[in-house]
């Protein structure tokens, strides 16, 4: 199978997969940031979330209340929400205009945040722990069905 046209994000750990990104400012005053920061992969979170401080510093203040109670790796919990205008993925897969979720306090000051299936569920990503290699793309991949078709022994 060839997988040359995937586009291979080599910095996997075996633990975290973290994924470069840009996220575009809530006007064209303010200079984009990029600064290597960072979102980490979430297949567990149903919506792409970004700390309030680095919306804060892209000139997002403006947050609505979802009414949605969210399970959380810290329990459950009412997240707010916050319309941007779009970002960019390891410099390759473009987002417009979107409604992610506001995380509070989180610790880390270059994960700034998490991808979740909302832009997941539009990919298709494979990961190897034994090669530590983790592979994303937005393009089929033709052979993988047959892949997955042969060896359903479930």
């Amino acid at each position: 199978m060839r997988l040359d046209y995937l586009h291979l994000v080599s910095d996997f750990d075996g633990y975290t997969i973290k994924l470069p990104f840009l996220l575009i400012p809530s006007n064209p005053n303010i200079k984009l940031q990029t600064r290597g920061y960072q979102l980490v992969l979430d297949s567990g979170a149903d919506t792409t979330a970004l700390t309030r401080q680095f919306l804060k510093r892209n000139g997002y203040g403006r947050y609505q209340k979802t009414g949605a109670i969210k399970n959380t790796a810290t329990g459950e919990v009412e997240l707010l929400s916050c319309e941007i205008n779009g970002l960019t993925i390891t410099k390759q897969f473009k987002f417009g205009q979107m409604k992610v979720d506001v995380l509070e306090n989180w610790k880390s000051h270059n994960v700034v945040g998490v991808i979740g299936m909302d832009i997941l569920s539009q990919m298709t990503f494979i990961l190897s722990h034994e090669y530590k290699q983790f592979m994303l793309t937005n393009q089929k991949i033709p052979n993988l069905k047959v892949l997955f078709l042969q060896n359903n022994t479930f």
